[in-house]
């Protein structure tokens, strides 16, 4: 008997061994990761202490396959993957295939006639136009309440109250090079209409990225594939989406311009490296001191070829650039041709001279238009009914016709440039505070922070989320990230819970002295925008607040635990008014600095 249990023994653990052995891959995680710093090491395990066994650079994207606490394994070749630390990249989740049975946004059906433009995603950002509910209008990005839209020249956001998306399916099929689109003896050439376009190595947008356009370059078109371009630029080929160009056929004799896009830039930090290769790389051959105005000839992965004093060319960093955007000529200016103004509020003064002191000869309201007649300063010269001219300050208006556009900088001339990182609360596993409905805290801080994030992006700030989905991030990596980024502001985003029910309100958390201007800012402005109770600004000692070396918060911005405001929050008008109340405090924060 002793023998068979010995027998028996031995079996079940060689039985045991056999299988400990065998490797059961983890469940590989969808979406696609973009690298946000310089030079990112890939390394053989999912530690910091283990091989690098390669370098990836900037801006350039890769499949996710794996995740194991704060890393992340991407597939970086056909035949290599490695773990990269998450707080070093941004999530690219839910890029469209360009193949496959799947839907995608074809148009954006505007509902109403006169609907706003903004610069921006709030109600905050100036008005840059109008559409109707006749024009062609296409979709270009959304979030739960604005959508992002280009027409007729025009870009920017609409409230998503007013518009519907139109979506199309696409039929998966078999696509060889002998089915693309187009004769390439017929030459065509595109031109580019937004800014930073990706040139692809594939008609996908999970192939590698070779090059970055510019608004208004003009490139020759190969072939189509599907919703896609093949390119030639500069001697390069690569694939860009058709929905970002203006394609035409060129007739006669007339080849494809290869004339380059230019724009102008300004130089945003001390000391700006110039390189003869837009890479790290490359030899440095000059520096150019902060301030600098520069002329950006091309770009190619995220560097920008630029031109600069006494015609000298280079390449920079492109992050390192700070962009600028045509604006009207300022002094006294004849307007000519089909031009008038559109009244925006209801009881806009219309003045007698172009001064804000000046007597109200007439109160306008919203929708009302007046001929132009000149532009004095900021103020339109304009044509009452009774035929005799008034004025009215251009930035509070907006424009149709053949007329230049006054705008005067908001809020988002203080948040310009500056590197903001956000935190949504809790995430993955760590589902946080759960209200009396079942919400979980987890879901509500994400909405709250892409919401803000998209604001602050409009506003010309740079922004990085500790996480992009519903992950979990240690809460020293989420401070980690803060410090890597050198971030002008940490904002950590919660929501309250306890066992009275009774308890309701906002409370903002600092840590050190040194946040309290912070703290006092972001907290007056949610107050008055969301109109919760006030339960003050408190200094706390929270580990993502305590190790953080940036200027931080820990918001608490309502009890889900109470049924009346759990139901308030969840609302998209209170989402909405509380991530432009964390914009407003920011930009009365870094104003008063």
């Amino acid at each position: 008997m002793l023998q068979k249990l010995h027998i028996l023994a031995i079996g079940l653990l060689l039985f045991s061994t056999v299988f400990a052995t065998v490797h059961i891959p983890s469940a590989h995680a969808d979406g696609t990761i973009e690298v946000s710093t310089d030079v990112l090491n890939v390394r053989d395990k999912p530690d910091a202490n283990s091989l690098v066994i390669s370098k990836v650079l900037r801006g350039e994207t890769y499949p996710v396959v794996d995740t194991k606490g704060e890393w992340i394994k991407v597939q970086v070749t056909s035949s290599k993957a490695g773990w990269v630390a998450s707080y070093l990249v941004t999530d690219k989740q839910g890029s469209p295939s360009p193949s496959g049975n799947s839907e995608s946004t074809d148009g954006v059906q505007v509902l109403t006639d006169d609907l706003r433009v903004r610069s921006g995603p709030g109600t905050s950002f100036n008005v840059i136009g109008f559409v109707q509910s006749s024009d062609s209008v296409s979709f270009l990005d959304q979030n739960e309440n604005w959508v992002k839209i280009r027409t007729s020249g025009l870009e920017g956001w609409v409230s998503s109250e007013f518009v519907s998306i139109q979506t199309k399916k696409k039929k998966k099929k078999e696509t060889t090079d002998s089915q693309e689109q187009g004769n390439e003896s017929t030459p065509r050439s595109a031109t580019i209409l937004t800014d930073g376009l990706n040139i692809r190595s594939e008609p996908s947008t999970q192939s590698k990225v070779l090059g970055t356009l510019s608004n208004g370059t003009v490139v020759e078109v190969l072939s189509q594939k599907s919703s896609w371009l093949k390119i030639s630029f500069e001697g390069e080929t690569g694939w860009i989406h058709s929905d970002y160009a203006d394609l035409h056929t060129d007739s006669g004799n007339e080849a494809p311009s290869k004339k380059k896009g230019k724009s102008s830039a300004t130089i945003s930090v001390s000391g700006l490296n110039v390189r003869n290769e837009p890479n790290l790389n490359g030899k440095i051959i000059d520096q150019i001191s902060q301030g600098t105005e520069v002329t950006i000839i091309s770009e190619r992965n995220n560097w920008c070829e630029i031109e600069y004093a006494n015609g000298n060319t280079g390449w920079v960093a492109g992050w390192f650039l700070e962009r600028k955007s045509l604006s009207a000529n300022p002094g006294n200016v004849n307007v000519t041709g089909d031009g008038s103004i559109i009244i925006l509020d209801n009881g806009t003064n219309i003045r007698s001279e172009p001064s804000t002191t000046a007597k109200v000869v007439y109160r306008a309201n919203e929708g009302e238009t007046f001929s132009i007649k000149g532009l004095e300063d900021d103020w339109y010269k304009i044509e009452l009914s009774d035929g005799t001219t008034a004025y009215v300050a251009g930035w509070i208006v907006t424009t149709k016709g053949q007329a230049p556009t006054i705008t005067r900088a908001g809020s988002e001339q203080y948040l310009r440039n500056k590197v903001i990182v956000i935190d949504p609360g809790h995430g993955g596993k760590d589902v946080g505070a759960i209200g009396v409905q079942g919400t979980y805290e987890k879901d509500l801080t994400l909405r709250t922070s892409r919401l803000l994030q998209d604001k602050l992006k409009a506003a010309g700030a740079t922004v990085y989320l500790t996480r992009q989905n519903d992950s979990f991030v240690s809460l020293p990596a989420r401070a980690r990230t803060a410090n890597h980024h050198g971030a002008d502001v940490f904002i950590s985003v919660h929501y309250d819970s306890i066992d009275d029910s009774s308890v309701t309100g906002t409370t903002t958390f600092y840590y050190g002295g040194a946040d309290q201007q912070l703290a006092d800012s972001v907290h007056q402005s949610l107050i008055q925008l969301t109109n919760l109770r006030d339960r003050n600004v408190r200094q706390e000692n929270y580990l993502v607040l305590r190790e953080n070396m940036q200027p931080s918060l820990l918001l608490e911005l309502g009890y889900i635990s109470n049924r009346g405001e759990e139901l308030t929050i969840l609302s998209s008008d209170f989402q909405e008014r509380a991530a432009t109340g964390i914009y407003q405090g920011l930009a009365h924060y870094f104003r008063d600095r």
